[in-house]
């Protein structure tokens, strides 16, 4: 055998994988053009009513690597890709020194992750996204979704999304019913 040349075989293989290669879609995070990036702000309208709970969101990517206490009812804003996951523990079962390190650079000298697959809490299953792309003429400032606590039982937290409002450049909103099989993210033109 030759050392430096490439038998037959190899050099087949190696042209079969850089084609492959070649074909595979590339998934980025690159922008679209005529379409612009509106963070969700969700509003969890109800959540005095659960005054023995602590309300924090987890992401779909990172688990609970980041998670974040749930002030006043309201969350939103992070990697634009990601999704929110909503949790509830109650405040008793909440390690106090692990609600003290939520939210700050402590946070991350602590292993989350490992804390809570095993603290007891309840999570919703619902697919609560942090952004949308909405095209570029409709002149969105900000969007938010309404949620509504059904219930807290054992492990499950059941929550509905029960209205979306747009607000726009001018200062008007547009507040709907949200509807399951409508597409929330994709806000008509005003007055059409």
């Amino acid at each position: 055998m030759v050392t430096g040349v490439m038998q037959p075989m190899n050099r087949s293989i190696l042209i079969l994988i850089l084609s492959i290669l070649l074909f595979i879609p590339v998934i980025a995070d690159i922008p679209i053009e005529g379409m612009k990036q509106h963070n969700y702000q969700y509003v969890i309208n109800n959540s005095a009513e659960y005054p023995d709970f602590i309300f924090l969101t987890s992401s779909e990517i990172w688990n609970f690597e980041h998670p974040s206490i749930v002030v006043n009812g309201t969350f939103g804003g992070g990697y634009k890709l990601d999704g929110f996951v909503l949790h509830a523990i109650k405040e008793a079962d909440l390690d106090p020194l692990v609600k003290e390190q939520l939210g700050t650079e402590n946070q991350d000298k602590t292993d989350l992750n490992g804390y809570f697959s095993s603290a007891p809490h309840a999570t919703a299953d619902m697919m609560l996204p942090v952004a949308t792309s909405i095209n570029d003429t409709i002149p969105l400032s900000n969007l938010t979704v309404l949620l509504q606590i059904q219930n807290i039982q054992d492990n499950e937290l059941n929550i509905s999304k029960t209205r979306v409002i747009y607000g726009f450049e001018n200062g008007t909103t547009i507040d709907m019913a949200f509807q399951e099989e409508s597409d929330d993210s994709k806000p008509g033109t005003p007055g059409t």
